[in-house]
């Protein structure tokens, strides 16, 4: 529940500005003792006087350049400290914003790309799917330098560990709870980075996976299609041979051997066609197996041309 807490984004937000008020309450505190401060110098150069060339004198100037060295290295510190927390607030909201609208735009990309599934079962579907999906790797190819160029600013941000100076201060005047503890910051970022990275590289990798199914479905699909409209050249060619024959009723008795040559040697020419059927028939059967589903418009064809090459066999 504990490390649930540091890895929120609005603990984070929280922890920064809550930072940034110590910081401001600790420069409160100093201002508050600036009187006391001056009256002290005030008092000290008077007494400076009154001692002028003893020993006591120079131990005294001593102390006093102390006191103010001292003062004002902790007006200077605490002036530093809270311009480079408010900086190191802003600069993280940003890369937080950023890498989230990153991550959001990369599951758009994933969802739109599981919409373009599964692969179509005709030559004209796979084009049009082939042609959205070069539209998509298009986006992706334009997105890689915005996304490349977030990476490697926010990881430069974290190498520099803006957040350990804070540290120090802290551990002086109080002890933070875990998820308020300024390294978590670093922690969020480096798993915002980690989490584009990974979705990154799982949407190109799946978009690689789809490029090549649609490039192996496309050119299975193109060779079944060359082969029914091979075999439907064939059997209308045949078929048209078939339909010029006289009805049997009506044959001459004397030219009855001649039309038996023909048919023997009809059957002698459409016997290859079988090679054709098989051929076509086992293109086909390979799609089930690779879960991609033949469209109606191909079934009913191929049902057409197993009919066909039946009837023509009668």
């Amino acid at each position: 529940m504990q490390q649930d807490r540091c890895c929120s984004p609005r603990i984070r937000f929280k922890m920064l500005h809550r930072k940034t008020y110590h910081v401001k309450d600790l420069q409160a505190e100093i201002e508050a003792h600036t009187d006391i401060f001056h009256s002290l110098d005030e008092s000290g150069q008077k007494i400076l006087k009154s001692l002028e060339g003893s020993e006591d004198a120079a131990l005294l100037q001593r102390r006093l350049d102390n006191m103010n060295f001292r003062w004002n290295e902790l007006r200077k510190k605490s002036l530093n400290i809270r311009s480079h927390l408010e900086a190191t607030s802003d600069q993280w909201k940003r890369f937080h914003l950023s890498l989230q609208e990153l991550l959001a735009w990369i599951h758009l990309k994933n969802d739109e790309l599981t919409r373009q599934m599964p692969v179509g079962g005709d030559v004209p579907t796979v084009q049009k799917q082939n042609d959205t999906h070069r539209a998509f790797k298009r986006e992706l190819k334009g997105k890689e330098p915005v996304i490349m160029s977030a990476l490697e600013t926010v990881q430069m941000f974290l190498a520099d560990q803006p957040l350990e100076g804070l540290d120090k201060l802290y551990q002086e005047h109080r002890e933070l709870p875990p998820e308020e503890q300024p390294q978590n910051i670093a922690r969020m970022l480096r798993k915002q980075v980690d989490d584009v990275k990974t979705e990154w590289e799982k949407v190109n990798v799946r978009s690689v996976d789809w490029q090549k199914k649609l490039d192996v479905t496309l050119e299975r699909l193109m060779e079944l299609q060359e082969a029914m409209d091979e075999l439907d050249l064939k059997l209308r060619q045949a078929e048209a041979i078939k339909g010029s024959w006289q009805p049997v009723g009506d044959l001459l008795i004397d030219s009855l051997q001649d039309h038996i040559e023909k048919v023997k040697a009809f059957r002698a020419e459409i016997a290859p066609f079988k090679e054709n059927v098989t051929h076509m028939n086992d293109l086909a059967s390979q799609f089930p197996s690779n879960d991609i589903h033949l469209s109606p418009y191909n079934l009913n064809r191929l049902d057409d041309l197993n009919t066909r090459w039946k009837l023509l066999q009668v």
